[in-house]
């Protein structure tokens, strides 16, 4: 594993300075970092002009309050969580260093955000409800004859209150999700999104295809621009229960995806090698906004190693197989 670059390590201070005061060893280490280069100071300070640049743009920028409650109002504001959020994504953004998950600056202006391993809840106008799981980002238009979401990053549990004036349409990059009835689940990916319907009927449509499916309780589906298709059933019950506890259940699901959702619910770094931990399968039921706790799980479980630089830069590998 390499040592962070300089853009890492003053996105990771930029971070934790974020998060609030230093403690006395935190301010005496950085303080050390500070001095052992220029160029430690000159890219903390770039980072944060660049950040306030962002935080203007989106005091500019309308908010939803045609379709938000009052209840959503202070989460329009940018607290210190997000400044911090922020930091990490322009690292990457800006200097092409740091695997943040595909964070993209069209985040950073969403009408409703959550950091990683924060989950919100936030009714709507008409009496729907949208929530959020950790590190998940999105638009909200309702309009005379629509209610329309768009689903930026992450998962989102809707809650759909009957208008049969305005259809209520979840979108992401791969298609669209057409309630018909009440409560679902939206997880918008890398490559495709999928749904998984917790109560009554979802039509869902791929972006650029004429395909529709009819998605009901318990049953799940995928979608991508081109194509959809049915995915495996599952117990309502048991991923109501993951979301009301802020969970992840694997059922013998690829370490490296397991890790993959636990980096999107961290503000530090992640790193693992994926050829390196293939063949390894998870079957765990984990704390989504406990990740640091979930990976002692995991090493506790699995052959593997958990290490880095701190908490805010992690390192995953596998132990040597013993002879």
């Amino acid at each position: 594993m390499s040592v962070p670059s300089i853009e890492e390590q003053a996105a990771e201070w930029v971070l934790r300075l974020g998060e609030g005061g230093l403690d006395a060893d935190e301010q005496g280490e950085f303080d050390a970092w500070l001095l052992a280069d220029p160029r430690h100071q000159a890219t903390l300070l770039r980072m944060q002009g660049v950040i306030r640049q962002i935080q203007g743009l989106r005091s500019q920028r309308g908010p939803a309050t045609a379709a938000l409650g009052t209840a959503a109002v202070p989460a329009r504001s940018t607290p210190l969580a997000r400044r911090a959020l922020l930091s990490l994504a322009l690292a990457g953004a800006l200097l092409g260093s740091l695997p943040l998950a595909g964070i993209e600056p069209r985040d950073w202006l969403a009408d409703l955000h959550t950091a990683p391993g924060q989950w919100r809840t936030v009714p709507l106008e008409d009496g729907s409800q949208l929530t959020l799981a950790g590190h998940s980002a999105v638009d909200v238009q309702f309009t005379a004859g629509e209610r329309r979401i768009r689903l930026l990053r992450g998962q989102l549990l809707v809650d759909v209150a009957h208008d049969p004036g305005r259809p209520f349409l979840v979108h992401t990059d791969d298609g669209s999700f057409r309630a018909l009835g009440t409560r679902f689940v939206v997880a918008a990916g890398q490559q495709r999104s999928e749904l998984t319907m917790l109560e009554s009927r979802v039509e869902v449509r791929s972006a650029d295809a004429p395909a529709l499916l009819l998605v009901e309780r318990g049953e799940r589906a995928w979608v991508a621009r081109d194509a959809l298709g049915p995915l495996p059933a599952i117990d309502p019950s048991r991923v109501e229960q993951a979301w009301q506890r802020h969970q992840l259940v694997a059922d013998g699901a690829p370490l490296d995806q397991v890790l993959d959702a636990l980096a999107a619910q961290r503000r530090g770094v992640l790193r693992f090698d994926r050829q390196a931990l293939r063949g390894i399968k998870v079957s765990a039921v984990l704390p989504l906004d406990d990740s640091q706790r979930a990976l002692q799980l995991l090493a506790e479980a699995l052959p593997i190693r958990i290490g880095g630089l701190g908490r805010w830069w992690t390192t995953v590998e596998r132990l040597p197989q013993t002879k």
